[in-house]
């Protein structure tokens, strides 16, 4: 007779997980069942190709093969550029592999439903789901039939905050604690500012060099009240002239005028870990990257501050790693893949692996896993210090997510459009009336296109 596994309410498992040092927690009421293969299985897997990652993904591997034997995942790691082109192409061909990690903003302006096997109601029910994640992820992942076709994997958590070096900060002065808004971020990086006697900037306090500065300009933008004045999604205008985006990116420009950020700084993959910049406005996820990569580096991080005369911070344009299977799986091999998805969500093993190994720092697609985190780290059962810096930051990003309702994907918004329109601000080569024209034009035209 063939094995029946027996999903468990996420929700169920918050005080068990981990607790137990990776044991499962007791069995509650069935809701959904599926047979686990006893043939053998193998399934192929695209997954994004960076150190930690690749790091944490062949250990969980090996925990999840080690659980069901008879399942063999064939991993193969990809950059980001070629997950971000490949992917849906490979879909329309009939070529893609039979687990994919994708961005879930890379659905804006598709249906879930064409591209990926059913999550609902197969794995989960939808309400199921809404309990045992995140709500900034289901709008995306849902299908035009009204069913759910990935599961939230995690968050870098882009723009939530600063990435800092410890003993520069310790040997400025300079009270973490202290820093509550923009303005008094912009008074700690002043101290933080390492200059020659010619007034060049040898270290600049802060850096802006990366593209999730561009996340920040459009939270800064949300943050005032003004994301309807921003975007109309009736008729796809964008319109970056109005006075809160301008003063949000004055404020930002200020860093270069003032001689507190060097726009010429360089990568910032470089520049950061070698004390070009002290502080760099990054997901935490850059906490993991470099801990990672130069372990002697002292290394913390801190949510972000708030714009002047705000009282809380919005994050405009979140993505999730998500996780979705081949809509042409079918019998054992959808049962693995299915399988597969589920021990990611409740298998306490698949962040702790993370945040032990000093892989990853950012938000659990997993609702209770999280929960169940900052609990134990009040409690002063602290895990890991980078599994207390999630603690710290992650639920007030997840609750301060308020996605902007744009068809625009974040690669194309961000990385190709907004970003390198500041950077030619920072570096002089562009005014700031010029910057909000043409982007007020562009994303415009991106927008409307995407409404055809």
């Amino acid at each position: 007779m063939k094995k029946m596994f027996v999903l468990i309410l996420l929700v169920c498992l918050s005080t068990a997980l981990w607790a137990g040092g990776g044991q499962e927690a007791p069995a509650a009421e069935p809701v959904t069942e599926f047979s686990i293969p006893e043939e053998d299985v193998t399934l192929s897997f695209w997954f994004q190709d960076w150190e930690g990652g690749s790091k944490w993904t062949n250990d969980w591997i090996d925990v999840f093969e080690g659980k069901y034997p008879n399942i063999t995942i064939d991993v193969t790691y990809l950059p980001f550029e070629e997950i971000n082109t490949k992917l849906f192409p490979a879909i329309a061909a009939g070529n893609e592999a039979d687990l994919m990690f994708f961005y879930d903003d890379w659905l804006l302006g598709k249906d879930a439903s064409k591209f990926f096997g059913a999550v609902t109601p197969d794995l989960y029910t939808y309400d199921e789901v809404k309990a045992v994640t995140f709500e900034s992820t289901i709008k995306r992942y849902t299908g035009s039939d009204g069913e759910l076709y990935a599961i939230p994997w995690g968050s870098g958590s882009n723009a939530a905050g600063l990435l800092y070096h410890k003993d520069l900060v310790d040997e400025a002065g300079v009270d973490i604690e202290s820093i509550k808004t923009w303005d008094d971020l912009k008074a700690a990086a002043k101290k933080l500012t390492k200059k020659d006697a010619s007034g060049k900037i040898e270290r600049s306090g802060v850096l802006f060099t990366y593209h999730e500065i561009a996340y920040t300009w459009l939270d800064m933008i949300a943050a005032q009240g003004a994301a309807d004045k921003l975007l109309n999604t009736e008729t796809g205008k964008w319109d970056f002239t109005i006075p809160e985006a301008r003063e949000a990116l004055e404020l930002i420009n200020s860093f270069v005028v003032d001689g507190i950020f060097d726009p010429q700084s360089g990568d910032p993959f470089t520049a950061f870990p070698n004390k070009i910049g002290a502080m760099m406005e990054v997901g935490p996820w850059g906490l993991g990257a470099w801990g990672e990569q130069y372990p002697d580096l002292e290394l913390d991080y801190m949510y972000m501050p708030l714009y002047p005369g705000t009282t809380k911070n919005v994050h405009t344009v979140a993505s999730w790693g998500s996780l979705a299977y081949s809509k042409n799986l079918k019998g054992a091999e959808k049962n693995a893949a299915l399988l597969f998805l589920k021990e990611v969500l409740e298998n306490p093993k698949f962040f702790n692996i993370a945040f032990e190994k000093n892989y990853w720092v950012g938000t659990p697609g997993s609702k209770a896993y999280l929960n169940d985190l900052v609990e134990k780290v009040k409690a002063g059962n602290i895990p890991s210090p980078k599994a207390a810096i999630t603690a710290s930051f992650a639920p007030k990003y997840v609750s301060n997510i308020d996605l902007l309702p744009t068809k625009i994907s974040e690669p194309e918004l961000i990385r190709a459009t907004i970003f390198p329109e500041m950077t030619a601000l920072f570096i002089g080569n562009k005014t700031i009336d010029e910057v909000l024209n043409y982007l007020t034009k562009t994303c415009t035209n991106l927008e409307q296109e995407k409404m055809m």
